[in-house]
């Protein structure tokens, strides 16, 4: 039987994992949602470095 394959760069590979980790991480999924609603409201300056 012969199965369809894809390939993809290492770097590809080890990002597609780190965002499987974050979204499986509840506490830091609860983070990013509630800095995206701050973002909405304004409620984050933009530091000038």
């Amino acid at each position: 039987m012969k199965q369809d394959m894809i390939l993809i760069s290492k770097k590809e590979y080890e990002g597609m994992k780190e965002t499987i980790e974050i979204l499986q991480n509840s506490d830091m999924m609860k983070q990013i949602l509630e800095s995206e609603k701050n973002i909405a409201k304004g409620k984050i300056k933009k530091l000038k470095v």
